[in-house]
């Protein structure tokens, strides 16, 4: 059930109360193919868009939010917020527009460093792209594309990025119906991927593939990642997405695409073991080296016949060919965010960023496992960092929660992006906090953390980033 009121409290905390609304979908134009409740909570963050690209930063460290403030007094009602970080620190909030359902943006800043937002919006009949910007100051929205469901009647996802002549590419998933809805159990069947961008100078929408997603495991675990876009300095895109196998053992496995060719070529860049029900590539994140070589960070969940998780280890993927990707494990346990079954499980929501000379830099969180009464659920915490130096990984635990005490008894993340500028060479860390007090309320908080000095002057990486970051609220 989608229920949620989120505003704003001071200048950087938000909180959300959810009201279980026994006629949420009584209008008929909230769900998909499906109306009615969902069976299960879906408990929605400040930013649905399940991506990294509702948060970016220019080159010269402007970091830019995009997000949705839900009125107090209305379920799905709010304003959609652009906030932004200056270098000097100083803050600033712009309404963009007002609306239902405005929590699936994203951001994306063009050649001038102007923002850009797109906006996804979902109903029984039709499913848009708005484009907001501004125009001699003020915002101004077009409307990019009209689904008319094809590919479904949901837009679920929706990632973004920018090429190097700064035309934007969007990547949107669409599903049957709207997750949050009584079609919660099989909204993952006959998913639809799609590529959109303006790159020819007006919008040109491409069918990527049509599959199963990964299952909604809402009841399981709060957050999820299905798929990422990446655009080299050539103009070709890349794209990465998890595909649910639809048999007996149920495994799921995630799969790279790019249109180098002129064509979209799809393979398999991580694979569960065979005759398992295993999970490989969870939570990917997708990032081109100063090569463009492709790289992947993702989570394999290794699981027994019955279905229960025994261990999540964090992975690091390196396309070298063709089909051929070598994977190496980038950690395997947490650091101080644990639950009943042990502390084999990490790696959630991950984002992975080369900076300018070529050091891939990480955060990720925890994974509790827990088998509650009734299932094993999982939560997500802590927000750590990690990069490599050599062959070798160094992490810090950049901010610590404390441990659940049950599945709607927790704090967790439910978002993270990690930001490096290019000119400045300032890193942020931009979260989101999910604090469940029980199953029908909870708080959404919008997290920063900056690292000013990641460089000194000869180059070498500074010891500040294993210990310096300072954390703005």
């Amino acid at each position: 059930m989608r229920t949620g009121v989120v505003f704003l409290l001071s200048s950087f905390f938000l909180f959300g109360i959810v009201r279980c609304s026994q006629d949420q979908d009584a209008d008929n134009t909230d769900t998909g193919s499906e109306t009615g409740e969902s069976p299960i909570t879906v408990y929605y963050g400040l930013n649905e868009s399940h991506s990294r690209s509702w948060a970016q930063v220019t080159g010269d460290g402007l970091v830019g939010i995009s997000y949705f403030q839900r009125f107090s007094d209305s379920d799905d009602e709010g304003t959609l917020i652009y906030k932004t970080i200056r270098p000097d620190g100083s803050e600033n909030n712009e309404t963009v527009t007002t609306g239902r359902r405005l929590e699936k943006s994203v951001l994306l800043f063009d050649t001038l460093s102007a923002p850009h937002i797109f906006v996804a919006s979902s109903d029984n009949s039709d499913q848009v792209i708005e484009h907001y910007f501004k125009n001699s100051n003020q915002w101004q929205s077009e409307t990019i594309i009209h689904f008319n469901n094809e590919g479904g009647r949901a837009i679920y996802e929706l990632s973004a990025d920018t090429g190097p002549d700064h035309a934007f590419h969007l990547l949107i998933l669409k599903t049957r119906s709207d997750v949050d809805s009584a079609d919660f159990m099989d909204a993952w069947l006959d998913s639809n991927l799609y590529h959109l961008t303006n790159a020819t100078g007006s919008w040109e929408k491409e069918h990527i593939l049509n599959y199963d997603m990964m299952y909604t495991y809402d009841m399981y675990i709060k957050s999820s990642i299905r798929q990422d876009i990446e655009v080299d300095d050539q103009g070709d895109v890349h794209v990465v997405f998890s595909e649910q196998i639809n048999a007996t053992e149920d495994p799921s496995r995630l799969h790279y695409a790019t249109n180098k060719t002129g064509k979209w070529e799809i393979e398999t860049a991580f694979d569960p073991e065979a005759g398992t029900r295993d999970d490989a590539g969870w939570f990917p994140s997708l990032a081109l080296d100063r090569d463009g070589i492709p790289y992947i960070s993702c989570i394999y969940i290794d699981r027994v016949p019955t279905g229960s998780a025994t261990y999540s280890k964090l992975f690091l993927l390196k396309r070298v060919g063709p089909g051929d990707w070598h994977a190496a494990i980038i950690a395997d346990h947490d650091d101080g965010y644990y639950g009943g079954d042990g502390r084999d499980y990490t790696g959630a929501l991950s984002h992975l960023v080369f900076d300018s000379q070529n050091t891939p830099h990480i955060v990720f969180s925890d994974i509790a496992s827990t088998h509650w009464p009734g299932s094993q659920a999982l939560n997500v915490g802590n927000i750590r960092y990690g990069t490599l130096e050599g062959d070798a990984w160094s992490f810090n635990t950049i901010y610590q929660q404390p441990l659940p005490t049950g599945f709607h008894s927790a704090t967790e993340m439910h978002g993270l992006v990690l930001l490096i500028s290019e000119e400045t060479s300032a890193m942020h860390v931009i979260g989101q906090e999910l604090i469940t007090i029980e199953e029908d309320q909870y708080t959404c908080t919008l997290l920063n953390f900056s690292l000013f000095e990641l460089w000194d002057s000869s180059g070498t990486l500074n010891e500040i980033a294993h210990g310096g970051w300072n954390k703005y609220i």
